[in-house]
């Protein structure tokens, strides 16, 4: 019986374990940085659409002004070609120049202002960046200090396993399998006997049935929650067995 404790007893401590290494890595410092992280990314990713945006247009308006060029450098031939001869071409030439030029200007007041633009983004993504740096380094920090503890407990819960094993090995085979059956369907196999009540149920228990649990001869279970009864906690200081 003191054996199946035991055993017992290492199954706990490896819930517990394993409970604490999953609170540290979801400690709401980790979850916080995370989502900070995540929403800089966002920003980012949007600003980076506008920059694309931004130079797509630049191009567009560059090869628009490059076409206005050569429509004016054709004027420029046909006026000089058109010098000595009828005064209606010529008017019309001068006309089409005048447009040419308003719109090569207008062309190039919005180049210069995606050009703004773009330089404008392009330092907002540098102090993202940044940003995103400082908070990066943060949260792996954490992360690193957290994976720590985590790799310790899993070191522990390792050695558990293993004295588990050994204990299992050494116990009485009928014995064990009734209490892995418990097992499966209980999160506690085994309940105190304190003061003649079951500490997990309450319920009363005979004088008879405590001096079975006294005895120890045998497993006596709480007629009401049927959960394995023992009288006094295992007497050792060894958290992991």
């Amino acid at each position: 019986m003191e054996i199946l404790r035991r055993i017992d007893k290492g199954y706990r401590l490896i819930e517990q374990a394993k409970d604490k290494s999953e609170r540290l890595m979801n400690v709401e410092s980790i979850k916080r940085l995370k989502h900070e992280l995540d929403l800089i990314l966002k920003e980012e990713n949007a600003i980076r659409v506008q920059v694309d945006q931004a130079r797509t247009g630049l191009l567009i308006k560059e090869k628009q002004l490059s076409d206005v060029d050569r429509q004016l450098l054709s004027i420029l031939e046909k006026l000089y070609e058109s010098e000595h001869q009828n005064s209606k071409i010529l008017q019309e030439l001068k006309k089409q120049e005048t447009i040419l030029k308003d719109k090569k200007i207008n062309l190039e007041d919005e180049i210069m202002k995606e050009f703004y633009i773009i330089e404008k983004f392009s330092k907002e993504l540098n102090l993202f960046k940044s940003k995103y740096n400082k908070v990066e380094k943060q949260y792996n920090s954490k992360k690193i200090s957290q994976h720590e503890k985590v790799a310790y407990l899993e070191d522990k819960i390792k050695l558990m396993e293993k004295k588990i094993r050994k204990l299992r090995k050494s116990a009485d085979p009928d014995l064990l399998r009734l209490y892995d059956k418990k097992r499966q369907t209980m999160k506690v196999v085994f309940t105190r006997a304190e003061n003649g009540v079951c500490e997990i149920c309450h319920m009363t228990l005979s004088t008879s049935l405590i001096e079975k649990v006294e005895n120890c001869s045998e497993i006596i279970e709480c007629d009401c929650c049927n959960r394995i009864l023992y009288l006094e906690e295992i007497k050792d200081n060894d958290e992991t067995l």
